[in-house]
């Protein structure tokens, strides 16, 4: 058993040492945790756009001549300049007109609002430079629509609670039935397609470090020192730790990014973030499905890259578990981001191929069953092993095999 755990144990510090030296992992590291880190920033500075400050900056430099001879709407000017934070509102004359829109060829931030009679009521005309202008006309009809109403209720002889009262714009709440948030969908969404990318990527490391080091023939020396059992099974484990290695330091650095940067009243569609969800619990269970689906699909890329002697046949080997790993991918994908549910979710969460998908995102919202995970971890080891134990002898009967490519059937037909 020592000298196993031994032969596991050289093989494993070897190809782990050899992953994390690469530029590859270094180089996707980095873009990954700068991209978490943008992400993560994107609700800060939504949050200071919106504010007041950032608002006056926005329209700084626009000048609006604001017309109205017959004061047809008392206090519209003051009413545009609480609107419109930053910008110059003048008091100007209709006489004048021609001159204001001789400014527009000097200056395209100039715009004229002009305030005239017609049906009995005010009518509003905003002239701008061009359709560019950053100043939407709703946004001073709104103002002056505001102002007019309040003139008129205080002349119609109401109080100022009966027109403060007739100004007021109820708040509301966008409540759900379920559990799902805006915030565990699309933190569940992101996780489906970063342990698909996790599982494709280290499983292609696993094939793609069995076909190099056979066909430069390093495999042969590996042999002398360990069964090919054994260098399967730590090649495996040492790409699943790089891996591990590699998504849990993105999910941490995701979290003290969150910390840090996104401000505690956020909110998306009028919703607060939330990350309630993402408790302890929920995270050892989607690292374990992270693992459990990685182990699966690293013993079946095992196998494509000992079955070829040429780097150039690695892809056309690989192409059947590719297939199934995308097949799965949208399935469990699809069943999540579109909320389907019944005998569909039933399957892709118990399916062990694409339970690593589909699950994460129903962790963390509230969408499965403690049977339902137990039914599912279950299934998934026993395919684990299951598949293990048939890529352990079509590998150790295709290790060293140089000549023409046989098929998978006949090389675990091959007596060892």
């Amino acid at each position: 058993m020592i000298i196993i755990m031994n032969q596991i144990k050289t093989i494993f510090a070897y190809t782990f040492r050899d992953a994390v030296r690469k530029k590859a992992f270094k180089i996707s590291t980095v873009i990954m945790l700068l991209l978490v880190l943008v992400l993560t920033l994107l609700p800060k500075v939504i949050s200071a756009l919106s504010e007041e400050d950032t608002e006056a900056a926005f329209y700084e430099g626009y000048t609006i001549y604001y017309i109205d001879d017959q004061n047809l709407i008392d206090g519209g000017l003051n009413a545009l300049v609480a609107i419109l934070p930053g910008i110059t509102v003048n008091s100007g004359e209709q006489v004048k007109f021609d001159e204001y829109k001789v400014e527009f060829e000097e200056d395209k931030n100039t715009i004229i609002v002009t305030v005239t009679e017609k049906d009995k009521l005010p009518f509003i005309t905003v002239t701008a430079a061009n359709f560019m202008s950053q100043i939407s006309p709703e946004i001073i009809t709104e103002a002056l629509s505001k102002t007019y109403t309040v003139n008129s209720l205080k002349a119609m002889g109401l109080d100022e609670t009966a027109v403060a009262i007739s100004q007021i714009q109820l708040n509301y709440n966008y409540d759900f039935v379920g559990n799902m948030n805006i915030s565990g969908y699309s933190v569940g969404i992101l996780l489906t397609m970063l342990i698909f990318f996790a599982i494709y990527y280290y499983g292609y490391g696993v094939s793609m470090s069995v076909a190099t080091e056979k066909t430069s023939r390093v495999m042969e020396t590996l042999v002398v020192s360990a069964k090919p059992s054994r260098i399967l099974i730590g090649k495996c484990l040492a790409m699943g730790a790089v891996g591990l290695l590699q998504f849990s330091s993105i999910i941490a650095f995701a979290a003290i990014c969150i910390k840090a940067f996104i401000p505690d009243d956020f909110t998306i569609m009028g919703m607060p973030i939330s990350f309630s969800a993402f408790t302890p619990q929920s995270a050892i269970l989607i690292i374990l499905y992270f693992i459990l689906g990685y182990s699966l699909y690293a013993v079946l890329n095992s196998v494509c890259g000992a079955s070829v002697s040429k780097i150039e046949d690695l892809n056309s080997a690989m192409m059947p578990v590719m297939l199934i790993a995308l097949i799965s991918f949208y399935f469990g994908y699809v069943s999540a981001a579109t909320g389907a549910g019944g005998t569909l979710a039933k399957i892709a969460m118990y399916l062990p191929f694409s339970s690593p998908f589909i699950m994460p995102f129903q962790l963390l919202n509230g969408n499965v069953g403690v049977l339902d995970v137990i039914i599912s971890i279950i299934l998934m080891v026993i395919f684990i092993i299951f598949f293990t134990l048939i890529s352990i002898r079509i590998y150790s009967a295709s290790v060293l095999n140089y000549g023409k490519k046989q098929k998978l059937w006949i090389l675990y037909k091959t007596k060892l």
